[in-house]
């Protein structure tokens, strides 16, 4: 029996050897998450439901603010392309599971090891033209404004040309990509608003508690620090966040939400090809030699590595608080 081989193993193996080695040959993986993959998976689960037709629920995140965020994310994607995603596309099916051969394009010969697998956001297809469409859902913090470079990579990007191979496999022949991206808002919840009366008047207060007033008997608005005079501050609610994030995508709805078209030639699926019939080498080789290399350069990439503990002694990785024992290698097929 042949195993699994995505994107995902790829793009950790060419990371580094030795995270690759703790995540998918000993199925550990870390008992707490990242605050953007919970956010990430919690924004695919509401684009699902949207293109299966369904109206979301919003998922409760552990934080009331990303809750807030994700709802106002989502409802301003809805308001973006809900209307013109009716006129032009048709539901295939979502979150499809995809296995397929991996095939060496120099010499024809199938591995005997590995096969491709993953999993397709979303497959539509065109109402007028009958035309098949990967969709693919992306959240990301980058700018992704037209000749950003978010979108530079995506011509030789693994994962899209691997959805090509995968709708194959479930018997469409895809004429494009759709690549969906949502970006997240770099304004935040904000912790200092000033407390007003009755009257809308900032309260300022000494150090005794007491309110603080200027010589001619109206309300201080303004700290005086030196003096141990402070203003009343209080969190934003999270109506208020949620509002004031409303207006900002509203009134910048291009900032938050961009789709590009992404094809692929043979050629492109024969390069494609090419580099996971490598990687099936490398894994290998490495599973044949029990070597697992280290690369120092991965580390802070995008955060700390979840393994980074562990490479430094810091950790163990048998450490049942830290890291959980994973019931098959790909989680999230």
């Amino acid at each position: 029996m042949t195993r699994e081989l995505t994107n995902s193993m790829r793009n950790k193996f060419a990371s580094c050897h030795r995270a690759f080695k703790f995540c998918y040959e000993d199925l550990k993986r870390p008992i707490k998450t990242s605050d953007a993959l919970n956010f990430g998976t919690a924004m695919h689960s509401m684009l699902e439901e949207y293109w299966q037709g369904k109206i979301p629920t919003t998922p409760n995140m552990e934080d009331s603010y990303s809750s807030m965020t994700l709802l106002a994310l989502f409802e301003g994607y809805k308001k973006r392309w809900e209307e013109s995603d009716k006129d032009t596309y048709e539901s295939i099916g979502t979150e499809m599971r995809f296995d397929a051969p991996l095939m060496n394009p120099e010499t024809g010969g199938i591995s005997k090891t590995f096969h491709l697998s993953g999993k397709i956001d979303a497959l539509a297809k065109e109402k007028a033209t009958g035309k098949v469409v990967i969709v693919e859902h992306k959240t990301t913090s980058q700018d992704i404004g037209p000749g950003s470079d978010y979108w530079r990579k995506l011509p030789i990007d693994g994962q899209v040309s691997g959805y090509y191979c995968g709708a194959e496999a479930l018997g469409h022949q895809a004429s494009t990509c759709l690549y969906d991206v949502i970006r997240k808002p770099t304004i935040s919840p904000l912790h200092s608003i000033p407390v007003l009366d009755e009257d809308g008047f900032k309260i300022a207060v000494d150090a005794n508690g007491e309110r603080a007033y200027l010589k001619n008997g109206k309300p201080r608005q303004s700290a005086d620090n030196e003096n141990g005079i402070f203003l009343m501050v209080r969190d934003e609610t999270t109506d208020e966040w949620y509002e004031r994030l409303k207006a900002d995508i509203e009134k910048r709805p291009d900032y938050y939400y961009a789709r590009i078209e992404i094809s692929r030639s043979d050629n492109d699926l024969m390069e494609y090809l090419f580099d996971m019939w490598a990687v099936s080498r490398e894994i290998s080789d490495a599973q044949r030699m029990n070597r697992w290399s280290r690369n120092p350069q991965a580390c802070s990439v995008f955060g700390t590595c979840e393994y980074f503990g562990v490479c430094t002694g810091e950790q163990d990785i048998d450490d049942v608080t830290l890291f959980r024992k994973a019931e098959k290698v790909n989680e999230e097929l």
